[in-house]
């Protein structure tokens, strides 16, 4: 039984994160701040260009333009401003590097990312404050071979 463990362990090691880049190259050296502890202190980083760390945890449906990237409790929206998409099952670990704003959403874009989201999504009211990551590159990390 233990022999089996360690050899179950050692082969998961062995697998290698598959890690796809879609927008403009991220650097190696590129320092990711969690996407909670950016949200604990928004305005510390909002306006400017960030390097943030979180899970991919919804992908638009209709084009794959956008991700909602999760950290814990923390959610923001990762833009890809229709200059490169995901692929709509798109999942994992992610990086994202772009500047990080606050939006409102009216009526109309409620109803539209409620529809890009797909048809088991949540609705999104008018009204809803979200923060946004106006992305030029994310990087997925799918750890499943």
């Amino acid at each position: 039984m233990i022999r089996r463990l360690l050899t179950a362990a050692l082969l998961a090691a062995a697998v290698p994160a598959l890690a796809t880049d879609y927008g403009a190259p991220i650097s190696a050296d590129a320092a990711p701040v969690p996407l909670a502890q950016v949200l604990a202190d928004p305005d510390a980083y909002k306006d400017r260009e960030i390097v943030v760390s979180g899970r991919v945890a919804q992908v638009c449906q209709n084009k794959g333009c956008w991700v909602m990237l999760t950290d814990g409790d923390a959610a923001a929206r990762v833009m890809t401003q229709h200059k490169y998409f995901l692929p709509k099952d798109a999942s994992g670990d992610a990086i994202a590097v772009g500047t990080l704003t606050e939006r409102v959403l009216d009526a109309e874009q409620a109803e539209h990312m409620t529809k890009d989201a797909g048809p088991d999504a949540k609705p999104i009211e008018a009204g809803s404050r979200e923060w946004r990551l106006m992305a030029v590159s994310i990087r997925v990390v799918d750890a499943t071979p």
